[in-house]
């Protein structure tokens, strides 16, 4: 974690859990990973920059801080390097070397992954939890945007452009955990729903949502849903019902502040913006409770 070496194994398993390859690289870089993708020839990976702390070393190796207070965001670069690794022989084979970034021309970093305690609001010593801390009025520029980066690769796989821009104008507000119609993973695809804040809260106005934001990306244009009152929205997830690329629902966990439960929403994807996109909303039995950034994917059986 500490030296400038980052392993990655990947798993690519069948419908049936069957391991089908397991693919192991080892990039001589400082890195710290959060989401990847994949195309049909490559694993991408959008790396933060990092680098040794030492006071925070100190305070790891003593035990008071997690081992992550190590490390800290490197400001020295003005890029963000993405790594396009093969995922299959052939593709290793077109000569492009996998282990040299391509250096998107925008810092995009995470930093929360570096100060959890603070970023997340939860002081992990005092166990207290102030989710005004993402809500401060200076420091907005760390809020999380919606951006697009597109590389444009030759024959034998050498860059030829990068580029990266926000999503949309339309949805300047703070979202994350973008989702897509899962038949259309791996192609080019128009809609994308995401976690957002509606920013109608005095208190607590970007952090965390309250709603959901439909995007198309062809025409930058932004709909909404959001909820009511002190009620909060967290990762979206798409249900295809028909052929069509927003034919389906959208799924997300409302959490209800006063209530302490959490609500299974379930929108209809192409009224979203609409008075009538909520299709239902269905109370998670108490003791089923989970937490409001709980992760998870939708399985037809």
């Amino acid at each position: 974690m500490l030296l400038p070496r980052s392993n990655f194994t990947f798993y690519e398993f069948d419908a049936h859990f069957d391991l089908i390859q397991k693919r192991e690289f080892v990039v001589p870089d400082h890195l710290m990973i959060h989401d990847w993708a994949f195309t049909d020839s490559h694993y991408v990976l959008l790396g933060n920059k990092i680098k040794l702390d030492i006071p925070g070393s100190l305070l790891a190796v003593t035990g008071t801080h997690p081992m992550i207070a190590a490390l800290a965001v490197d400001p020295s670069k003005q890029s963000t390097p993405v790594y396009l690794l093969p995922r299959s022989p052939e593709a290793e084979a077109r000569g492009r070397d996998w282990s040299v970034p391509i250096e998107a021309p925008s810092q995009m970093w995470s930093v929360h992954w570096f100060h959890f305690h603070r970023m997340f609001g939860y002081n992990w010593q005092h166990k207290k939890l102030d989710p005004s801390f993402m809500n401060a009025v200076k420091g907005k520029e760390w809020l999380p945007r919606l951006v697009q980066v597109a590389i444009e690769l030759d024959k034998r796989g050498a860059c030829r452009r990068c580029s990266v821009r926000r999503l949309s104008d339309q949805c300047a507000r703070p979202a994350d955990f973008p989702a897509i119609n899962p038949s259309y993973a791996n192609h080019k695809n128009r809609f994308i729903y995401a976690g957002a804040a509606s920013g109608s809260r005095r208190f607590l106005p970007n952090f965390p949502f309250d709603s959901v934001v439909k995007i198309d990306v062809s025409d930058g244009s932004a709909q909404w849903w959001s909820t009511e009152g002190r009620k909060f929205v967290g990762e979206p997830a798409f249900i295809p019902t028909s052929d069509g690329e927003d034919d389906g629902y959208v799924l997300a966990v409302e959490y209800a502040v006063s209530e302490h439960r959490c609500n299974l929403v379930v929108l209809d994807a192409r009224k979203i913006g609409k008075k009538n996109a909520l299709v239902a909303k269905l109370e998670v039995p108490r003791h089923l409770t989970f937490p409001m950034g709980f992760h998870g994917c939708w399985g037809d059986e």
